[in-house]
């Protein structure tokens, strides 16, 4: 648009060198990965199409002939001529006429034509070397440092498109059709290459699929969409811009929209926002949305974080009655994240304060190695439990690591390194603590793919114990258990467990079921409990806080 708009001004080059520059600038003095996501970092890169064009184009009102003398017939009524004017400009036409003859006549042989051969020939060879060095360049085996590959390739190819027009090869008619379709192509191959990465596991038929998928919409989209705004006037494009600018907002943001609406209607304390009327059809709509929103949900509002756009780190939560009798430390890995909103709710009314601490995929009692990258959190927790030194603290963990078997030689836990890290850290963490610490008691994970169909199965009838083994994660969590169980044994009285296993435990076929009749899901695929298996555990956490 703003090529549109500036190139009917005289300098509308000139207008362009400051955006040009500055975008030069902030593209090399930003980290990789804003100058590869921001636009305005790209800005030259579109520029320099812009130079192709405008050094390509015989239309452009600088390039024409300086010595050429350009008239117009002035109108002195509407619709009528000087008469004067016209056998003035017939006079001078003669005029130009006969210098041009006189010219070709008598001077001709003064006059050094070119070799267009020779250029024609310079241009071809020009033009096979920038491709020969572009293509050297992508396939380098070797990595190149960004900031001189982007602009090598960049101005490369411009000046390839500079010089290949006419040229055999270059220019035949594939190629150019190729070069049409090629922005579709760019955009239209993303989303589905990214949908293929997430989803296929690598199989090589999808990646093709997704290939000639690409090309076929990249085709219809050009002859329809693209030729026909190519044909509109710079008014109708900006309004167009608009439109789409706006159609787009509203297709990122349709779930905050429609969680906002939600929003306005539900009940405060009710999470998970079901009710006793709901559909199978619902519990898909619901499951899908609490997928989309999982990170989103593990934000508390009354939590003043210590990181910026982020759940995970540290918080303390406002709103807590100076009369509530206890310091309270929450901490884990992301469940502690995924529970908050729930403890607040239900624990809240107790406590003068309440610390939160949430590492994302870390357990607090056991890191595999110091250079982990878990290892500086695995300190932390330590050291902030040290300076509150609160009267009870909450291990809200979902079991990683800790549910390994015994090493090789290994079958008591004094000599079991796991264990016995955890509990050095549970002796350093409750010495700083008043009363005591629960623990969330280990109990069998998702897989994260299987989340998705739980409605879709249940409505197409599928027996519940079939549904209940595909969801399962099925090794770790009884180790786990165990280490979780020899630890409270060996913890001086100052550690409890709190079990969800009756929640979802089905003695009947010794299974566990993480969905309702209905198909709404208990967990989400990112391992997390969904509102509506936060809502499953509230009373367990309304009998544990009233007795505090």
């Amino acid at each position: 648009m703003d090529f549109l708009v500036l190139r009917q001004y005289q300098n509308f080059e000139k207008n362009y060198s400051i955006p040009a520059l500055a975008s030069v600038i902030f593209c090399y003095s930003s980290s990789a990965t804003v100058a590869f996501n921001s636009v305005f970092a790209r800005i030259w890169q579109f520029l320099i199409g812009m130079l192709v064009y405008l050094l390509g184009s015989p239309m452009i009102p600088y390039r024409q002939h300086p010595q050429k003398p350009e008239y117009e017939v002035l109108k002195l009524e509407e619709g009528l001529k000087s008469e004067e004017s016209e056998k003035f400009l017939d006079e001078v036409t003669d005029n130009e006429s006969d210098k041009e003859e006189e010219v070709l006549e008598h001077d001709l042989d003064d006059i050094e034509i070119p070799n267009i051969d020779i250029c024609s020939k310079s241009y071809q060879y020009l033009a096979y070397a920038l491709l020969g060095s572009l293509i050297t360049i992508t396939a380098f085996p070797w990595a190149i440092p960004s900031g001189i590959v982007r602009p090598l390739v960049t101005i490369g190819t411009g000046l390839l498109m500079l010089v290949s027009e006419g040229n055999r090869i270059l220019s035949n008619s594939v190629l150019t059709y190729i070069g049409d379709i090629s922005y579709s192509l760019y955009l239209i191959h993303w989303p589905i290459y990214a949908y293929w990465k997430l989803t296929a596991d690598g199989n090589i038929y999808y990646v093709l699929l997704a290939l000639v998928s690409s090309v076929i919409l990249a085709i219809i989209t050009f002859e329809t969409f693209e030729k026909w705004y190519l044909k509109l006037s710079s008014t109708s494009v900006g309004c167009l811009v608009v439109t789409l600018f706006f159609m787009n907002l509203v297709v990122i943001h349709k779930n905050e929209i429609s969680d906002q609406i939600q929003y306005m209607r539900r009940n405060i304390s009710n999470l998970d926002e079901v009710t006793e009327n709901m559909t199978i059809d619902d519990a898909e709509a619901m499951n899908h949305r609490w997928n989309i929103n999982d990170l989103k949900n593990l934000y508390v509002p009354s939590c003043v974080y210590e990181s910026i756009n982020t759940p995970y780190g540290w918080c303390r939560h406002t709103g807590l009655s100076r009369l509530g009798k206890y310091r309270i430390v929450t901490f884990g890995n992301s469940w502690t994240a995924n529970h908050a909103k729930l403890f607040y709710q239900e624990c809240g009314y107790k406590a003068n304060s309440i610390l939160q601490g949430a590492a994302y995929a870390c357990e607090p009692l056991y890191v595999s190695s110091p250079t982990h990258p878990c290892a500086s959190n695995f300190t932390t927790f330590v050291e902030r439990i040290e300076m509150e030194k609160p009267d009870f603290g909450f291990h809200f963990t979902r079991h990683i690591s800790i549910g390994a078997g015994f090493p090789k030689n290994v079958t008591t836990f004094d000599k079991d390194p796991i264990y016995q890290m955890m509990k050095a850290q549970m002796l350093k963490i409750i010495v700083n603590i008043k009363y005591k610490v629960y623990l969330i008691h280990a109990i069998p994970s998702v897989l994260p793919n299987s989340v998705r169909g739980i409605a879709g199965l249940v409505k197409k009838g599928t027996e519940r114990v079939k549904i209940e083994k595909m969801l399962l994660r099925p090794h770790g969590w009884e180790m786990a258990r165990k280490r979780y169980e020899q630890l409270v044994r060996d913890c001086n009285g100052k550690c409890e467990l709190i079990d969800y296993l009756p929640e979802f435990y089905q003695n009947s076929t010794k299974t566990f079921r993480y969905f309702d009749d209905k198909g709404f899901s208990y967990w989400t695929t990112d391992q997390h409990f969904s509102p509506h298996g936060i809502e499953k555990l509230r009373h367990i956490w309304t009998d544990l806080c009233a007795k505090l």
